[in-house]
């Protein structure tokens, strides 16, 4: 029977070397589940926008929407609001007449009184005027405020006769309208001339106004024989 050969000896860099295969593979194997693990914790991520090459035509993307905003109530399209519209015109409002010889109230406090109804004979003194019979008017405004009340606006008007027709201003004799302001609780008079005739004074109508955004009061009554 022959005898089995002797096993050579296994070189020393040949196990060092193996080893280092093994180190190798075991350390790529646990990078790569460190990185899946990262990636599956990070989620989905977006991939970058292409870069625009040179002289590409950007006229055919469309630009960003905005998404309008809706107005606040009182702007354009905003709805209606309680506030009065400023823009809106004011719509005079007559109070109900009193008689000649009564007082008047407006409703900022201030009051209007007819101190006289007189007739006279009207002189035209201004263009356009023709005297004639004529009633002469005298108003007294008290200032009811506690503010100083401008006049400059103030408008007085007549009319006469059963269908009310406005009666023609004169300057005399004796005209003086209102003008600058009264200082609070005190008065003051206005005189104005209207050309009336004798068969239009059955029935007068006079109006007293200070301020075209403040109601106007209404006076009625007999007018004076001519």
């Amino acid at each position: 029977m022959s005898e089995a050969p002797a096993r050579r000896p296994v070189p020393r860099w040949a196990v060092v070397a193996v080893a280092a295969l093994v180190v190798l593979v075991l350390g790529g194997v646990v990078w790569a589940a460190v990185a899946q693990s990262g990636s599956a914790d990070a989620g989905p991520t977006s991939s970058a926008s292409p870069s625009r090459s040179a002289g590409e035509d950007v006229r055919d993307e469309p630009s960003p929407v905005e998404t309008p905003t809706a107005p606040a109530p009182g702007e354009p399209g905003g709805g209606a609001t309680d506030d009065a519209d400023p823009a809106a015109p004011y719509t005079p409002v007559t109070k109900d007449a009193v008689a000649l010889d009564q007082p008047a109230a407006f409703d900022s406090g201030v009051t209007a009184e007819l101190t006289t109804v007189e007739s006279v004979a009207g002189e035209a003194q201004g263009p356009g005027e023709v005297a004639g019979p004529a009633v002469r008017v005298t108003v007294r405004l008290t200032n009811g405020t506690s503010a100083a009340v401008p006049l400059d606006s103030a408008v007085v008007n007549v009319y006469g006769g059963q269908d009310l027709a406005p009666a023609e201003p004169l300057t005399g004799p004796g005209g003086k309208p209102f003008s600058g302001s009264v200082a609070p609780g005190a008065s003051v008079t206005g005189v104005y001339v209207f050309n009336v005739p004798a068969d239009q004074r059955d029935r007068l109508q006079v109006t007293v106004s200070y301020d075209p955004t403040v109601t106007t009061v209404l006076f009625e009554g007999a007018g004076p024989a001519a």
